[in-house]
């Protein structure tokens, strides 16, 4: 999960800050990711983009490269100047970045052999709370700002149902009757120990790390799950060649078919395999476009 982004940075990035004309012989071919952990997050992207170069040479291609932003603006920015060719993320900054710079969905990432997750509400049993109703003039606590499964989608289900969401800047903030106040936390292992010290009536977290990392269930009840979405999205840049966007799509979609790409997929953060998005998802990415305008708009506010 990322951190909050300044919107308006040009971002930070791994490589040569180059323009230099569209698949030329010898050309580098980038794969992007947004982290401020530049070093971190090429490692962890080095398996694929270099895979990728590997099979895409019959085009061109003789490297591959990790380009690394620090928000969803610098890797915009990188995707319409043409210094990310595909870029790879959960469902919200996927779609978020796709409507800042035109960039294209192209396949779904399956992660821990799972191609979706839901996020999940909860709070403590004792808390009083046994509907989502019941957080009016109370606290809960979202995972970060960018964050699918712990801020994205349980936001979007509280929208919903017409609750006015506040954000806070501390747990002790008082919060009007009539609105849901939140804050953010920055990691789920803190979004769970908020909830069971009662520092705040309740957490969003993904189904999986609710399930499997809360220590305390017993503790603890879900009081909503999210309809499924997405675990990642790989997007292209809107002017990526047409017979590039077939080879990358063909390669993605065998890699889990062969030894040497299944080693890849698994060095590359336990990866299953990628394939054709749903057409529900689809639906669901297009239904969410006025979430997303007002969750940038939001972001440039802060």
């Amino acid at each position: 999960m990322m951190r909050l982004w300044n919107l308006p940075s040009l971002g930070l990035f791994v490589g040569l800050f180059l323009f230099v004309p569209e698949w030329a012989n010898g050309e580098t071919f980038r794969i992007g990711s947004i982290s401020n952990s530049p070093v971190v997050e090429t490692r962890k992207f080095w398996p694929i983009a270099s895979y990728l170069a590997r099979q895409l040479q019959s085009e061109g291609i003789d490297q591959g490269k990790v380009m690394v932003a620090d928000s969803l603006s610098g890797m915009a920015t990188f995707l319409q100047t043409r210094q990310v060719d595909i870029y790879i993320d959960s469902f919200f900054p996927s779609l978020a970045v796709n409507r800042l710079s035109g960039s294209k969905l192209l396949l779904r990432r399956w992660k821990s052999r799972k191609g979706d997750y839901r996020s999940v509400i909860f709070t403590r049993k004792d808390s009083g709370i046994a509907r989502l109703e019941d957080l009016k003039g109370k606290i809960i606590a979202f995972e970060s700002p960018f964050s699918s499964s712990g801020y994205f989608s349980p936001k979007i289900a509280l929208l919903d149902r017409g609750f006015r969401l506040i954000l806070k800047r501390q747990e002790t903030d008082p919060v009007k009757a009539d609105e849901v106040g939140y804050v953010f936390t920055y990691t789920d292992s803190k979004t769970i120990l908020q909830v069971l010290n009662r520092v705040v009536a309740a957490g969003a977290t993904e189904d999986e790390k609710y399930f499997t990392s809360a220590k305390n269930l017993d503790s603890f009840k879900a009081i909503h799950e999210t309809d499924p979405f997405p675990r990642h999205m790989v997007s292209h840049r809107a002017d990526l060649p047409a017979r590039m966007i077939t080879r990358i799509k063909e390669i993605l979609l065998k890699m889990h078919q062969t030894n040497e790409g299944n080693q890849v997929l698994q060095d590359f953060e336990n990866t299953t395999r990628f394939d054709e998005i749903p057409a529900r998802d689809i639906e669901v990415a297009a239904s969410l476009m006025k979430y997303i305008d007002a969750e940038l708009k939001l972001q440039l506010q802060r």
